[in-house]
């Protein structure tokens, strides 16, 4: 008796389906199906990541008119940077190669080091020192010179700035969000200097005039590129030395 309950079990199991050859790849088929899905969600996914600062940008931008925009179309023949270079009213025969320190406490950047008298023709020297340290335009003034004080660093799409607030790939990402009256403080060889901002700009990469300054005046010129991680222009933040 117990031999044929044991039997009886073993013959209540439901029989196994044997998949033919064509059946079997019409299943391979439906999961990886899936498993491409999942897939082009994930690429999507991160494809917006990467274009959110550009979306954004063009929001602010277009819609809600958050930065005070000048677009000047110069030569796009000119180079860049040897016209700044060359330009009589702010060429500097600066000796000091040092650094010097500027904060801004609107956007939490506090004594970040810059690199003086940097080599804009040499790109490998320029993005060298921008890995560690914000630079100064070579040829411009120092802080509390009569000139313009043009200092240049990077930007990075926000979510990188927001998980790295430290990291110079990104140091200049929140300058998009200073505002007129914002103060800038720089300390140079001892002395402190205090510069207040009156306006901001979107430039073309090649527009040499923001860095022109009225005779007698002391400036301090800031300059990152825009949108975020992409750099099709510059954005420029302007201030004025107050004590």
């Amino acid at each position: 008796m117990s031999r044929y309950m044991y039997v009886k079990k073993i013959n209540n199991k439901p029989p196994k389906i044997k998949l033919n050859a064509r059946k079997r790849t019409r299943v391979a088929k439906k999961r990886f199906n899936y498993g491409a899905m999942f897939l082009i969600f994930v690429g999507g996914f991160f494809v917006i990541i990467a274009i959110s600062p550009i979306i954004n940008y063009y929001i602010d931008q277009n819609i809600f008119h958050q930065y005070q925009t000048k677009i000047v179309n110069a030569d796009p023949n000119a180079s860049y940077f040897s016209q700044i270079i060359q330009a009589e009213n702010f060429q500097k025969n600066n000796t000091y190669t040092g650094y010097f320190h500027i904060s801004i406490p609107t956007i939490n950047l506090n004594n970040v080091p810059v690199k003086s008298e940097v080599d804009g023709f040499n790109t490998n020297a320029y993005e060298k020192i921008l890995v560690n340290s914000l630079a100064q335009m070579k040829g411009t003034a120092l802080p509390g010179q009569v000139g313009n004080v043009y200092i240049y660093g990077h930007s990075a799409p926000q979510w990188f700035a927001d998980l790295y607030p430290s990291s110079f790939l990104g140091i200049f990402t929140n300058i998009l969000q200073l505002k007129i009256g914002d103060k800038i403080f720089a300390k140079f060889k001892g002395e402190n200097y205090t510069y207040e901002v009156f306006q901001t700009q979107v430039v073309s990469p090649n527009d040499i005039s923001v860095l022109q300054y009225p005779p007698g005046k002391r400036y301090l010129t800031l300059m990152t590129c825009i949108p975020p991680g992409i750099g099709t222009q510059r954005f420029i933040v302007k201030a004025k030395l107050i004590s």
